[in-house]
């Protein structure tokens, strides 16, 4: 648990996606895939799961 797990992918749209390096699938939240997203909010996401997740930690946000 040394190394983030969630990363940023943009997509042909433009738009951005919040994946799970682990599974290589959108994340999700509430069972919504954090897919869609505009750079900054797919970048605070992502830092918020990996914070939690390097830190032990079940996040809310899955």
């Amino acid at each position: 648990m040394n190394e983030p797990r969630y990363s940023l992918r943009q997509e042909t749209n433009g738009t951005w996606t919040v994946i799970d390096i682990i599974t290589r699938l959108p994340a999700a939240s509430d069972g919504r895939d954090l897919t869609g997203l505009e750079q900054d909010d797919a970048r605070d996401i992502a830092e918020a799961l990996n914070r939690d997740y390097l830190a032990g930690r079940e996040s809310p946000l899955v």
